[in-house]
């Protein structure tokens, strides 16, 4: 547990599933850090989700890089806050969770960037003070549940993979149902990434539509087994499309039936799929091909 100080403050990462914890109803697990580089899971309720939902999408749509912290207004009693950091706190951010997810552990590099990015949290704190403090209808019920520090292993790895970063381009399996998370203007979908990792991530709405009016349009033309590669350019996301083989289509769908069936990706990955991946990175690089 982290040791007591003037203020518990942590810092949100992300949503993760462990292998014995259960979410609670519309709630999540979420990975964080407190201000020495300490890493805990922390059960959260439905009500601090949504509001730190909320907090994100509200800089997403100020186009604000922003972080998003657990100000702890008492004791046990956490409320979420996004704030604005720099371009050197992104950078830090990306390492921090990619070393948080591979190994739990952080470099002492990346723990002297922690501290500053919580205190961002502190001209909010006197706000959340007197939020808590207003009378409510109902009693509020305890709002996160501290968790023993999670060994590696105890994470859930089975797919999807959480990554810090995926190797672009990635190929999408199958568009999957929208869950608590997943914003209006968005989609999600199992990938394949060019490491050969699957993944879920989301897609704005107008490149999905784009995508499959385009495959449907390269199945009229007669070009029925046709992938698209989702590329990153910058900022950027792109959308190419690359013909396949009957059999590369097969051993995709493979991969994306094993994943439906068992809920994980960890199986060799055909030598007909590997040849799409080589095919998708080579497409990729030469985009006028």
């Amino acid at each position: 547990m982290f040791r007591r100080r003037q203020s518990n403050d942590v810092l949100f990462l992300m949503p993760v599933r462990l292998a014995s914890k259960k979410k609670p109803p519309g709630g999540a697990i979420m990975l964080c850090c407190d201000a020495a580089g300490k890493l805990c899971s922390l059960v959260v309720s439905r009500t601090v989700y949504q509001r730190a939902r909320a907090s994100a999408e509200s800089m997403e749509r100020r186009q604000k890089p922003f972080a998003v912290l657990g100000l702890e207004s008492t004791p046990g009693r956490f409320v979420p806050v996004a704030v604005e950091i720099g371009p050197q706190e992104i950078w830090a951010l990306e390492h921090i969770l990619e070393h948080a997810l591979k190994s739990g552990n952080l470099p002492d590099l990346l723990r002297r960037y922690l501290k500053p990015i919580i205190r961002l949290g502190e001209p909010h704190r006197e706000a959340v003070i007197l939020e808590q403090r207003r009378p409510r209808p109902q009693p509020t019920p305890r709002v996160l549940e501290r968790l023993p520090y999670y060994p590696e292993q105890d994470m859930e790895v089975s797919m999807p993979i959480y990554k810090a970063e995926y190797s672009y381009p990635l190929i999408p399996l199958k568009r999957l149902p929208p869950d608590e998370t997943t914003s209006r203007n968005m989609h999600r979908f199992l990938i394949l990434d060019s490491s050969g990792d699957l993944g879920i991530i989301t897609v704005p709405l107008r490149l999905t539509r784009q995508m499959e009016l385009e495959l449907t349009h390269q199945g009229a033309k007669g070009r029925r087994y046709t992938t698209a590669l989702i590329l990153k350019h910058q900022e950027d996301i792109l959308i190419q499309y690359m013909s396949i083989s009957q059999q590369q289509q097969k051993a995709l769908n493979t991969i994306t039936r094993y994943f439906e069936e068992t809920g994980n990706g960890k199986r060799p990955i055909s030598a007909a799929a590997r040849t799409v991946l080589v095919r998708a990175r080579d497409k990729a690089s030469s985009p006028t091909d």
